[in-house]
């Protein structure tokens, strides 16, 4: 197969160079390219989730670039599509999801629609730049109830929670595992199993492949992924003792601290209590002096979710906040 500019007719695979990368579909008409998701510079803020086999013009398919057409042999056009019948797959395709960067994307799916199968030639160059994109995914789970702890590949996290005494932390401990091997896979198509996954010397679990935080509280877990040193810290929305804003805020934060209304106190307490974890976490610092961390000029965000009828805080830390993405994952995964 080759690349020729020249005019393309129904049922033929297009493709035009933006930046470093090719952007691919298939043309019907100048009206009419069906492609899996628009060119990456007409969806700068679209998440991946989101990305969906759609038709445009042949001018926002090319955003001003040149048009290449593929050309086969006569051997490879025998075991091709007849071209009704690409276009009739890719619009049958029409509003599809589950777009991957490295595993599904708009290659493999013009490949498909023309050949019946898909394929990407430019793998390479597609992880070089999926490996430069900032990532911070969040996946939060509720705890299976009545699930039993089970044997897990690295030893060294089964002897931890074997120690545990509280068979309730142990479940969360073991779940919370079982999330990020979940999530790994999810986010960067990797198993666990096969990476090197190490405790250092601060007693923080980390991997040189890649960046996680875990965090688990009452009935849930989390598990936050990114390129980047992160942290992320759950808590049940539940009463703080009294006293603790003497133990966990700065100066600053126990005058901000005194001026609020009582029906408040507890909420702000929580809330820096979650931001000062993920903090802590994401600096992977020996020792925690949550009094010590000032909140207000980092990096973190903290919502409400609900899992399980519960109300929870969730914080994350990252310098890519910008990019979170937040995904519930149901207990029957784990």
């Amino acid at each position: 197969m080759k690349w020729q500019l020249k005019q393309p007719v129904a049922g033929d695979m297009i493709r035009v160079k933006l930046g470093s990368i090719y952007h691919y579909g298939v043309f019907v008409s100048e009206e009419e390219v069906i492609q899996f998701g628009l060119a990456p510079s007409a969806r700068p803020t679209l998440k991946d989730s989101d990305i969906e086999v759609c038709a445009s013009d042949i001018d926002a398919f090319l955003c001003g670039g040149f048009l290449e057409v593929a050309e086969f042999d006569r051997a490879e056009k025998k075991k091709n599509r007849r071209s009704k019948d690409a276009v009739a797959f890719a619009r049958e395709n029409m509003g599809k999801r589950g777009y991957h960067i490295l595993y599904n994307n708009c290659e493999h799916f013009a490949y498909e629609c023309v050949t019946g199968k898909p394929y990407c030639s430019q793998t390479d160059g597609v992880r070089a730049l999926f490996q430069s994109l900032p990532v911070v995914d969040v996946y939060v789970a509720r705890i299976p109830e009545g699930g039993s702890v089970k044997p897990l590949t690295y030893a060294e996290r089964e002897r931890e929670i074997a120690d545990v005494s509280n068979e309730k932390t142990k479940a969360e401990k073991y779940f919370v595992w079982k999330l990020l091997e979940y999530a790994l896979e999810r986010t960067f198509g990797k198993k666990l199993k096969k990476l090197t996954v190490i405790k250092n010397e601060n007693g923080k679990w980390e991997c040189p492949d890649f960046a996680f935080s875990l965090s688990h509280s009452h009935n849930a877990v989390a598990v936050a992924l990114s390129r980047k040193a992160l942290g992320v810290d759950i808590e049940r929305i539940a009463a703080v003792k009294s006293g603790v804003e003497n133990k966990i805020l700065t100066a600053r934060e126990k005058d901000e601290f005194s001026a609020l209304p009582i029906e408040e106190k507890n909420r702000y307490l929580l809330e820096k209590w979650t931001q000062k974890e993920s903090v802590f976490k994401s600096l992977n610092q020996p020792v925690f002096h949550p009094e010590h961390i000032e909140t207000a000029n980092e990096q973190v965000e903290t919502q409400e979710i609900e899992i399980a009828g519960e109300k929870y805080l969730l914080t994350v830390a990252s310098p890519d906040l910008a990019k979170r993405k937040l995904v519930f994952v149901p207990h029957e995964k784990l």
